[in-house]
């Protein structure tokens, strides 16, 4: 079983801790842009563990035909 120090260690550590969803979009714009990956996007959202905001995965988008 994970400790909750481990967990949040994952969740937090090495990423960029944002003060408003604002300042994350922008963030995640920014990296949409700077990818230029099709298939990827960077997604805003609010992190359990600090309570700040963070960027990551969204995953790969699916086209629908």
């Amino acid at each position: 079983m994970a400790s909750k120090r481990r967990i949040r260690r994952n969740k937090c550590e090495g990423k960029v801790r944002y003060p408003s969803m604002d300042d994350a979009i922008g963030a995640a714009c920014a990296l949409r842009r700077i990818e230029k990956k099709a298939s990827w996007q960077a997604q805003a959202y609010r992190c359990s563990f600090c309570g700040g905001f963070h960027v990551g995965h969204g995953g790969r988008i699916e086209e629908k035909w």
